[in-house]
């Protein structure tokens, strides 16, 4: 538990660090539109040609089109406004009539101006570009030159602004509600976890009462529905949930359609989008793609054979794997609604029709997006429990990769189209730095755990069945007890990176000699205190205790002797594995192949 700790502190660490330098998310180190008013008053300006913009080497203008390229158009550079005295002029005069409504001192005024009228260049101050004269004449909504000082048209200035403040409202809404979801649920993980230790650390102080009773029988302890429990459903089509479990996977479904539902507003006419369908399919599609990162998250989180929270609340990880399907398929649902919710958007008549859409489909973020969306609903509907079951080596390498090519395809879905702007990364960053730390964890384990190597495990067939027994010889017993389970790795097998669980029948401190005939392989384990507590049937201190071990005899082959002898005064564990069709069952024949049979 201390190295998942440790790592699991490292990365929130890392992002900590990310968010206070400046690459946080939006409202939590990030601000969007913070000073819309002097925005908009240079969205509403910054089209108009001066007399100093840059024309393309033929003067005549109407054999410009749409699809020219931006060299070709006519360029207006920050030297050419910073010395223009209609820009400053007009710039500082909407300033002034604009953000003085809104509370604007003067002082954040002149800093308004020098962000978003002279883009931090030097050149004249904001009072000094004030015109001694109020201009008078409005330009027109359709005018394409800035000749003189003016008043910026009421119309575009109203239609920018709207625009702007309801888009960035969104974005914090969007924001707001992915945190609160995300404190939701790992804070209720973390409550129960203090509950969990404050229990074991004042055993008097939690006492037995009717209503705990209670709450045991109907809620704890029961089936969600039926008396079928942790046991699969007719047709394999799951597992039955506890009642407790049931009810806080449906809490959670409920928590993610309102908040992808709620609170969506529209400001019309717009300058991004020309309908409030339109419109609407922007912000659910925003809505809805940042809560599936949010959840993938928290899916990976709970993956996790080294989850720290595992440790804190004392829930079994059969659990937390139950509460990583259902994050993983909400997570899905909404990467799903996301790509319809675009979808409709570039094909709306509206928004250019399929045109659009064909343009859009073409850019590599949009693909990328695709094919994200893809990998994770491929990896979400081969992972029904029939799979598992069945195939369950294809489903955990099928897995794997289609996980990390949805990651890799949101990175490159965001970052190269969006850059740091609105925080989508960090998201990202969650997920990388969860699956990071559990496999760093699992490798500082085995590198610890192994460093002075020789462990054995020793394998027997019993007769007349497919049950295997098997006796782990581990350099460290501590918290091995009942109701826990051991992942074993069997190099010698030839997959090194495979590892099992396997429940724990019995175990003892010291070991006698025995005589039988048995394969000697190369193995490792990792042994999980998921469930249970102690030999003395005392409460479980530690709810994941992984200790991981790597035999190194000198032979990387099976070593078949009639008469193995077991090591003396050492502990040891033991296993009944039934063979099936997996790692289990080339165990089974690696175990009587006539190459490895007894010659004597």
């Amino acid at each position: 538990m201390v190295s998942s700790s440790v790592v699991f502190g490292l990365s929130l660490l890392l992002l900590a660090q990310d968010v206070a330098a400046g690459n946080g998310i939006i409202g939590f180190g990030l601000s969007l539109y913070q000073d819309s008013c002097c925005l908009a008053c240079h969205d509403s300006l910054a089209s108009l040609y001066l007399n100093c913009t840059t024309f393309p080497e033929h003067d005549d203008m109407s054999g410009m089109d749409d699809g020219m390229d931006m060299e070709a158009m006519p360029m207006t550079s920050d030297e050419c406004r910073t010395s223009n005295k209609p820009w400053l002029q007009s710039m500082a005069y909407c300033i002034k009539q604009a953000c003085t409504p809104d509370g604007y001192t003067e002082r954040r005024q002149a800093a308004c101006f020098n962000t978003h009228a002279l883009s931090g260049a030097s050149g004249p101050s904001y009072h000094q570009s004030l015109p001694a004269t109020a201009p008078t004449v409005e330009l027109p909504e359709d005018a394409t030159w800035l000749n003189a000082t003016s008043l910026v048209n009421s119309h575009l200035y109203h239609t920018t602004h709207g625009t702007l403040d309801e888009f960035s409202r969104s974005e914090y809404i969007h924001t707001r509600y992915s945190v609160i979801l995300y404190f939701i649920v790992i804070g209720t993980c973390l409550l129960w976890g203090l509950k969990t230790q404050l229990a074991t650390l004042f055993p008097g102080a939690s006492r037995p009462s009717s209503l705990t009773s209670k709450l045991r029988q109907y809620l704890y302890l029961p089936a969600f529905l039926g008396s079928r429990h942790l046991e699969p459903l007719p047709g394999n089509l799951g597992y039955m949930p506890s009642r407790a479990l049931g009810a806080s996977i449906g809490i959670y479904i409920i928590l993610n359609i309102v908040f992808s539902s709620i609170s969506f507003g529209s400001f019309q006419p717009n300058i991004y989008w020309p309908t409030m369908r339109v419109e609407l399919c922007e912000y659910v599609g925003n809505r809805t793609g940042m809560l599936s990162l949010v959840n993938m998250s928290i899916a990976i989180l709970f993956a996790g054979r080294n989850n720290i929270l595992i440790a804190i609340t004392g829930w079994s990880q059969t659990t937390f794997m139950t509460l990583h399907r259902w994050a993983a398929r909400v997570a899905t649902l909404q990467a799903i609604v996301h790509s319809a919710a675009y979808t409709l958007q570039y094909t709306d008549p509206g928004y250019e029709g399929a045109t659009s859409y064909a343009k859009e489909v073409a850019e590599p973020f949009y693909w990328w997006g695709i094919i994200g969306t893809i990998a994770l609903s491929l990896a979400t509907a081969f992972a029904v429990l029939p799979l598992r079951i069945s195939y369950y080596e294809f489903f955990l390498i099928t897995h794997i990769v289609l996980i990390i090519l949805s990651l890799v395809a949101c990175w490159y879905h965001l970052v190269p189209h969006f850059g740091f702007k609105y925080g989508y990364q960090v998201w990202l960053y969650i997920c990388f730095a969860f699956w990071s730390a559990d496999r760093l964890a699992r490798a500082v384990r085995v590198l610890y755990y192994n460093r002075l190597g020789n462990t054995k495990a020793i394998v027997e067939a019993i007769p007349g069945c497919n049950i295997l027994h098997v006796t782990v010889f581990p350099r460290v017993t501590r918290g091995i007890g009942p109701g826990q389970h051991t992942f074993l790795y069997f190099p010698g097998l030839g997959k090194f990176w495979e590892s099992h669980p396997f429940s724990i029948a019995a175990w003892q401190t010291q070991t006698h000699h025995t005589s039988s005939s048995s394969v000697q392989l190369t193995s490792s384990s990792s042994v999980s205190a998921s469930e249970g507590g102690n030999t003395s049937g005392a409460s479980k201190r530690d709810s994941l205790h992984h200790v991981k071990l790597t035999a190194t005899p000198h032979h990387q082959e099976a070593i078949v002797t009639r008469d193995v002898q077991k090591p003396q005064n050492d502990a040891s564990f033991q296993l009944l594995i039934r063979a099936h069709s997996g790692m289990t069952g080339a165990l089974q024949r690696y175990l009587s192949a006539p190459s490895n049979a007894d010659s004597k």
